[in-house]
């Protein structure tokens, strides 16, 4: 994943193509992304710097964890596509949504599983409640996810 994410910046850099159309909406998405990672470090602390393992030994559910399991990967997602507008590279967005995209969910999948093996019946029923990478939302379109009871 971080080697995609990597290549990712150095297409958007060389990109023959680009436009700055988008680098005002590129920039706002780097702030989100920025704001998002920052609030999810607050809560994940030690278990940041974990492999795809979980290294605490609890299942963290609160703060930025009530709306996504994955909002560490949806920040990286946020700020690579943020970068790649900010620079105005088409071949940088087809990358992020052909390749680093696929990879972040590909690596939040193996972590799902991984969490589910180790907190079972609390994963499952955190999982139904919460959302992939996005929040999940009513048939009413309201947030389905809120305060822990």
């Amino acid at each position: 994943m971080v080697l995609l994410f990597t290549a990712n910046i150095v297409v958007a850099f060389w990109d023959p193509f680009r436009s700055r159309d988008f680098a005002m909406a590129g920039k706002a998405l780097i702030v989100v992304s920025v704001v998002i990672f920052v609030y999810t470090l607050a809560y994940l602390r030690r278990g940041f710097f974990g492999e795809t393992e979980p290294v605490l030994d609890h299942l963290v559910i609160v703060g930025p964890y009530r709306f996504c399991r994955h909002p560490l990967y949806l920040s990286f997602i946020v700020l690579i596509l943020g970068l790649d507008l900010w620079l105005g590279s088409f071949l940088g967005v087809a990358h992020t949504l052909l390749l680093s995209i696929p990879s972040a969910v590909y690596r939040a999948r193996v972590e799902d599983g991984l969490l589910r093996e180790r907190f079972r019946a609390e994963w499952a029923a955190y999982a139904e409640r919460v959302g992939f990478l996005l929040p999940k939302l009513t048939r009413d379109g309201s947030k389905m996810n809120g305060p822990v009871d």
